[in-house]
């Protein structure tokens, strides 16, 4: 049902020039960006807007933008503001040093809305019935300088800050990981790869195990400061869940039994 998202995001990229000059003034001067990773970010985020306007647009959706920058999503596509099959589009910037640096990033909270459905988050969590990523990773361009001035008619001799920008847009679950993407901060992290067709393809150990299983593992990782961990890693939930029986809920209903003997299946294929 959601796979024209995917389909029509690659080939309405295609073609589009990801480069920025800087930022136009009104006197027709541009000023020069450097490699500020937040600043990089959110031009990517312009560039992808557009074109997920297209796509809404051409199924007859909704795009729309959080009122507070801080909250969950970037994006919303839906029919209208009462759907409960919402998609959520989150864009996602990161760089790398070479084709031998491991790509990995943020992916959002898992210790707000993924538990209690409302902080943090534009409408509910269990409003959206598909979570996707865009994922932009670039290399920097160390002889670009920050607030340089330049005349618009010579805007070909500016440095762009970046280059060898690639891209990708797959659903979030499928390219997490299970560890999170900063120590200290309770946000999900992506599995580390060095191939970005590996997120592309949505590679992830949560890609077997589906979606249910990335939300219960990520409803009930334990928070930073908590002083017990009852797991960390993938494996160690692997052998904690079966021993909460069916105790463990999540915020949408699910089937407990085919879950686990999906969890069984899984198993028995990595031992």
């Amino acid at each position: 049902m959601y796979e024209f998202l995917m389909d029509e995001f690659y080939q309405r990229m295609d073609g589009v020039k990801l480069d920025a000059f800087g930022i136009l003034d009104s006197q027709n001067r541009i000023h020069t960006l450097g490699t500020d990773s937040k600043i990089i970010g959110r031009i990517f985020e312009m560039f992808a807007q557009p074109v997920l306007a297209e796509i809404a647009a051409a199924h007859g959706m909704l795009l729309e933008t959080p009122e507070s920058q801080t909250v969950y999503p970037d994006f919303i596509l839906m029919k209208d503001r009462a759907s409960r099959e919402k998609i959520a589009v989150d864009v996602k910037t990161t760089y790398v040093d070479s084709d031998q640096s491991t790509i990995k990033f943020t992916l959002g909270s898992y210790g707000s809305y993924m538990r209690n459905n409302t902080k943090n988050i534009q409408y509910r969590y269990t409003d959206y019935a598909k979570h996707f990523v865009v994922g932009f990773v670039y290399r920097r361009n160390g002889a670009a300088q920050e607030s340089l001035v330049y005349d618009y008619q010579d805007r070909e001799q500016i440095l762009f800050p970046y280059y060898d920008v690639r891209y990708f847009i797959q659903e979030k679950y499928k390219i997490a990981g299970d560890r999170p993407g900063s120590g200290n901060t309770e946000n999900i992290g992506s599995f580390p790869t060095r191939n970005l067709e590996d997120l592309k393809e949505g590679r992830g150990p949560f890609s077997e195990l589906g979606a249910d299983v990335f939300d219960l593992y990520w409803k009930y990782y334990p928070k930073y400061r908590s002083g017990e961990k009852s797991y960390t890693t993938l494996r160690e939930f692997l052998e904690w869940l079966p021993r909460q029986g069916n105790q463990l809920s999540l915020l949408h209903p699910y089937d407990h039994e085919k879950l686990m003997a999906g969890i069984e299946a899984y198993k028995k294929r990595h031992t």
